[in-house]
C-alpha cells in the first residue's frame, strides 16, 4: 500500500460540498475535480488524497440570502467547506480560495459569486484518519 504524507503533516483535506438537490451528476463531478485540482497544486496535496463528501439539499433546506458583500448569488450557489489540519499561511490559504473558484468557474461556466468557499483548520489531536487514532497528534 503507497502511504502519502504531504509535507509530513497528514495534510489530507476533507472536501464538503453543499449543493442543491437535483443539480448534473456531471457538474458535482466537475466541481470536485476543480477543488481537487486547486489543492494539488497550491497546498502540494497529493492528487491521490482524496476526501469528498456531497450534500445535496431540497430547495427548502438551503437558505441563503440573495446578495452579500456586493455579490449577487443565483440558484447556481455552491457551499463549499474544506477542512484540514492546522498550519498553513494565510497566503496559501488565499491562493487556494483564488484557485478553486476560477478553476470552478473555468470548468463549469458558473459565476465566481455563486462560488461560496469556507476553511475550516483543526488541532493535530482532533483529527483520526482510521483506527481510533489521533496519528498526527504530538
Amino acid at each position: 500500500m503507497t502511504r502519502y504524507v504531504a509535507g509530513g503533516d497528514g495534510l489530507m483535506p476533507l472536501v464538503k460540498l453543499n449543493i442543491r438537490r437535483g443539480r448534473p451528476a456531471e457538474l458535482r463531478r466537475k466541481i470536485l475535480s476543480a477543488v481537487q485540482s486547486a489543492l494539488v497544486e497550491t497546498m502540494s496535496v497529493p492528487d491521490a488524497d482524496k476526501f469528498q463528501l456531497v450534500n445535496q439539499y431540497d430547495e427548502e433546506d438551503f437558505v441563503h440570502t440573495a446578495a452579500y458583500l456586493d455579490m449577487n448569488y443565483s440558484r447556481d450557489l455552491v457551499m463549499i467547506e474544506i477542512i484540514f489540519i492546522e498550519g498553513r499561511s494565510d497566503e496559501i490559504k488565499k491562493s487556494l480560495i483564488a484557485a478553486i473558484s476560477k478553476k470552478i468557474v473555468a470548468a463549469t461556466g458558473m459565476n465566481s459569486d455563486d462560488v461560496f468557499l469556507m476553511i475550516q483548520e483543526v488541532n493535530r489531536t482532533n483529527v483520526s484518519f482510521g483506527r481510533g487514532v489521533a496519528q498526527r497528534a504530538a
